[in-house]
């Protein structure tokens, strides 16, 4: 919880964070905080099975639909993805933030109405359903498939679950596997649930010559399966860090919500895998980002 501390503690200096977002590159008069980067990977995966060649995953995390986050950050992030040609589409968690600070609500960050003086509940019901909607409004050849994150726990996730099973297409792992086949080769997709909020579990050992990704929201999580003297995945991927959100040239970022800052942002090569921490799309604490821009993901094995 120390994190979440740590963002509500950022959240009381709003009048530098706005003074410091104005000055910078990445905003724009409209309230903006930055155009999203699309970061392009390949990475080789050992044994990987020959279908499985230059195949291409797309990866979205922390949207954070709410006051500070419009439909339209959301949408144009699929649609490129689209635009690249990803056969699968991974989410990495936190799909709403409901804020409880109504100073918000009276500045230009402000960028979405729709939820607009609602209660906590009421809104956080409403996002949950708008997001899985907006997300299964869309296809990919082999599907959707997410993993909730500590937002989903805060704001229920019986609220969640429930707006996901109306869209069958949105596929959502809580500590479950997943295959994902080209003929007779397969990648097992591991989705486990939030290391802060929920409970998730040990990854079972994989049979020979399984090729495992693995979701992880918080990578944290990654962390303590780094202590095993067997790796359990090839890839993971995970969120929650924002890449720190507030990063003052010169000084740390304002928030660093891991333990481990090995995996902050980015890839980090663990010799017999990787591990890949996405800055995410959305804002949480602060409505704004400083030299920290929102993140579209496309890792292309090979």
């Amino acid at each position: 919880m120390l994190s979440r501390r740590a963002l509500i503690k950022t959240a009381t200096l709003t009048g530098t964070g706005i003074a410091v977002a104005a000055v910078t590159r990445d905003m724009r008069p409209d309230g903006y905080t930055g155009t999203p980067v699309l970061e392009k990977l390949t990475l080789k995966i050992p044994n990987l099975p020959p279908p499985f060649r230059g195949y291409r995953i797309g990866y979205l995390t922390d949207l954070h639909l709410g006051l500070w986050v419009p439909q339209s950050w959301v949408t144009n992030a699929i649609e490129a993805l689209i635009r690249e040609d990803v056969d699968i589409l991974l989410l990495g968690g936190d799909y709403i933030f409901v804020s409880d600070n109504a100073l918000w609500e009276t500045t230009y960050c402000l960028r979405n109405t729709d939820y607009l003086d609602m209660p906590r509940a009421e809104m956080a019901e409403r996002a949950f359903n708008d997001i899985c909607r907006i997300i299964s409004a869309y296809s990919f050849k082999d599907g959707i498939v997410g993993i909730v994150g500590n937002h989903e726990h805060w704001n229920s996730i019986e609220l969640f679950m429930d707006a996901a099973r109306k869209h069958p297409s949105l596929k959502i792992l809580i500590n479950e596997r997943h295959l994902i086949t080209r003929g007779d080769a397969s990648i097992e997709l591991l989705g486990v649930d939030d290391l802060l909020t929920g409970f998730p579990i040990k990854p079972p050992p994989r049979t020979a010559g399984t090729r495992r990704i693995l979701l992880s929201h918080n990578p944290d999580y990654v962390a303590t399966l780094l202590e095993e003297e067997t790796l359990s995945f090839d890839l993971a991927l995970c969120g929650h860090t924002h890449g720190g959100q507030v990063r003052v040239p010169g000084l740390m970022s304002t928030v660093i919500p891991v333990q481990d800052p090995r995996f902050m942002s980015g890839l980090t090569d663990i010799g017999t895998g990787y591990v890949y921490t996405s800055r995410g799309l959305g804002v949480v604490g602060l409505p704004i980002r400083v030299n920290c821009p929102p993140e579209i993901t496309v890792i292309e094995l090979g």
